[in-house]
């Protein structure tokens, strides 16, 4: 079976090959023989295809990141480019960067098939489809040394939003490995493709469908999107696949009725009563209905439309009838139960903003989040900290899209991936000729661009000496002067800064400028560790796409126990990426402990946070009425601490070690008892 599929590829891919080529003479006007042209290097496309894909790049990054890791040591590059094919994202063994630097692969460069002939880039994207270029196949001559593989990310109209690729030079790779680096490709293409398909209709009804029962819930499913009608208003490419290759506009407005033997409102009765377990269906005007069953489960939108009792609608287009079911019943089958309390923490409340749907439940950071705010509208500088993980960079794009300033640009500059030679041309701009290297047409630089919305400069700390002098004449002048030129151009942009250092003791070490160190942090937002945080249920919903905690057809109860009691060094980023782990192996059954993918875990072992704060809040706090003095004595500390351990045991006691019981009536949430119990070492022994 695997050698007719690779046999079919290799006999596909010389179809596409021969048409490429054909399309580079015919079209392009391009040559054979005459490429003699240096490669185009887009520095400023990175940057605005970067923001045109938004949270989705960071989802592309870590696929690159995870084919990278299963490839690492093959002598093999991974690529992510844009729509056009410039390259945005690239991962290497750092001995072989200048290498492919060399034959043109390198972070801006354009791969498009109209400048660099047939290829694995810009191939894949004008043909919309995977494909493998093999050394001389490529149309110039000097990329025979190249096999590369290109896999294209689709959007939900089917063009293409992206593509990951895969280069090597000089390898002599056979089919099978071909075959196998481009099974892992279009899978992580088909991973992005999905979740833009549901991220764009989340508030549609999405029906998940596949011939087999058992992939229902899998990549392999097709996906359809349904307005609240009943009408089809979206098709991925795996349902037009499942389809038989329907034409994807044919589709699009048809009432679901009319794709299936059963009226809208009866179809939907029947597949939501059933809950995550898919149900066999029938497609209409079929002859041989062995032939036309598919098997197939309807998810409710994140905003479902509610009545009155806080109940679900899907309307029929025709007839025009309701079926309901309440948000806090039980669905079928052991599925999910759901108050609508808990729908709404879950997926955020119907005119929720982003900032509010990202500080969550927790009432401390809700409290500091809203002090941010207003201090941000005030033009008050801020300083985000926190550990790695805790979501510094979201937290800043939030406040920014929350305030007066949300239709202006938002320019977030890591300081630490800029290397110090590039870092303040990268800032500041220059004019044409400034520099060996600087492009022809000048470059504005990253703070003109935020000019009158939001500059973050994350990762402060590691912003070099040099640039921290000039830095800290701009945002005292509000006048930027690029490199090369004599004269000011007038800013108007609030700053916001990011780091998991303390500043403070590199300002001692002398690595950081004190002045830069107050101009920064007019005042600091210290961000909470996720076992600080008090909504780690809730947080654990919202990432796991609405499963609780506490019942067990989402999360046995030693996988709950396992989440609770991990330290989670890496903050939400960690527990984003174990949850993401789980959903996939656990197939829609509950997560069990196997799922998880954590090894050996790291309990908590404190009742503190773990490590110092990432920025000392001493001298912001002198003009804080709320804050809390950090000198508490020893036996003032203890005494504290054996006061709330005897608070617990005589809740746990008077609950009779019902965790939930002994949690309310502390006021604390259940994963903050649990964390005490562990650092108090409590048992019910």
């Amino acid at each position: 079976m695997i050698g007719r599929q690779r046999s079919g590829l290799v006999h596909r891919d010389r179809s596409v090959i021969l048409s490429s080529w054909e399309r580079c003479q015919a079209q392009h006007g391009l040559e054979k023989h005459d490429r003699q042209r240096e490669t185009v290097i887009r520095r400023e496309r990175v940057r605005d295809s970067i923001e045109a894909l938004g949270p989705l790049f960071s989802a592309c990054r870590s696929q690159v990141q995870h084919i990278f890791e299963n490839i690492v040591g093959s002598g093999h590059a991974v690529i992510l480019t844009d729509r056009s094919g410039t390259i945005i994202d690239f991962s290497v063994q750092s001995e072989l960067e200048a290498l492919f630097r060399q034959s043109g692969l390198r972070r801006g460069a354009d791969w498009s098939e109209d400048y660099e002939g047939t290829n694995g880039i810009g191939t894949a994207i004008a043909e919309k489809q995977s494909v493998t270029i093999y050394r001389d196949q490529h149309f110039y001559h000097d990329h025979a040394a190249l096999t590369c593989t290109g896999a294209p990310i689709l959007d939900v109209q089917g063009d293409v939003l992206a593509l990951f690729d895969v280069s090597s030079i000089g390898r002599k790779d056979d089919q099978d490995i071909l075959a196998h680096t481009r099974a892992l490709l279009e899978m992580s293409a088909r991973l992005i493709s999905r979740r833009n398909f549901q991220d764009h209709f989340s508030d549609h009804w999405i029906l998940r469908f596949h011939q087999d029962a058992d992939r229902v819930g899998l990549l392999e499913e097709g996906l359809l999107a349904l307005d609240h009608q009943g009408r089809i208003v979206g098709v991925d490419e795996m349902a037009l696949g499942h389809l038989g290759g329907q034409d994807r506009a044919a589709l699009m407005d048809q009432g679901i009725e009319d794709m299936f033997a059963m009226q809208a409102d009866k179809l939907a009765g029947h597949l939501f009563d059933a809950g995550r377990q898919a149900q066999q269906v029938w497609l209409a005007g079929g002859v041989g209905r062995s032939e036309r069953s598919i098997h197939a489960r309807l998810v409710e939108p994140c905003g479902a439309a509610r009545d009155k009792s806080g109940q679900i609608g899907f309307v029929s287009a025709s007839p025009r009838q309701t079926i309901r079911k309440s948000l806090d019943g039980r669905v079928a089958g052991g599925s999910l139960r759901r108050s609508i309390k808990g729908t709404q923490s879950q997926r955020g409340d119907e005119g929720a903003s982003a900032f509010e749907r990202l500080i969550g439940q927790d009432l401390a950071l809700q409290a500091l989040a809203m002090r941010a705010l207003k201090l941000f509208e005030h033009d008050v500088p801020l300083l985000v900290s926190g550990q790695t993980g805790v979501g510094k960079d979201c937290f800043s794009r939030a406040l920014h899209e929350s305030s007066s300033r949300s239709d202006q640009p938002f320019i977030a500059v890591n300081c630490g991936a800029l290397p110090d030679s590039l870092i303040e041309g990268e800032l500041f701009g220059y004019k044409a000729g400034a520099f060996t290297g600087a492009q022809e047409k000048g470059f504005k630089g990253q703070i003109l661009a935020a000019n009158g919305g939001t500059l973050l400069l994350d990762e402060i700390g590691d912003m070099p000496l040099s640039a921290q002098t000039r830095l800290l004449q701009v945002l005292e002048q509000r006048k930027v002067v690029p490199l090369g030129s004599s004269e000011g151009i007038a800013l108007d942009i609030r700053v916001l800064a990011a780091t998991h250092q303390d500043l403070q003791a590199l300002c001692a070490k002398g690595l950081f400028r004190e002045d830069l160190y107050f101009r920064l942090c007019g005042f600091c937002v210290s961000l909470p560790s996720l076992r600080d945080r008090s909504d780690f249920a809730d947080l654990v919903a919202r990432l796991s796409g609405g499963r609780v905690l506490d019942h067990c057809s989402d999360f046995s109860d030693d996988a709950a126990d396992m989440l609770r009691a991990c330290a989670w060094p890496g903050n939400i980023r960690q527990l984003k990426y174990v949850l993401k782990t789980a959903l996939i192996l656990a197939d829609d059954g509950p997560i069990e402990v196997e799922h998880l993918q954590m090894g050996a875990i790291r309990p908590v072992g404190s009742v503190g946070s773990m490590g110092g704060q990432p920025c000392s809040e001493s001298r912001v706090q002198e003009s804080d009425e709320l804050a809390v003095p950090a000198h508490a004595g020893r036996d003032l500390q203890e005494r504290l601490e054996r006061t709330e351990r005897e608070a617990i045991l005589r809740a746990l006691g008077v609950a009779k070690w019902n965790v939930s019981k002994a949690a309310l009536h502390l006021g604390l949430s259940r994963n903050t008892l649990y964390r005490k119990m562990k650092a108090y070492a409590i048992t019910r022994h």
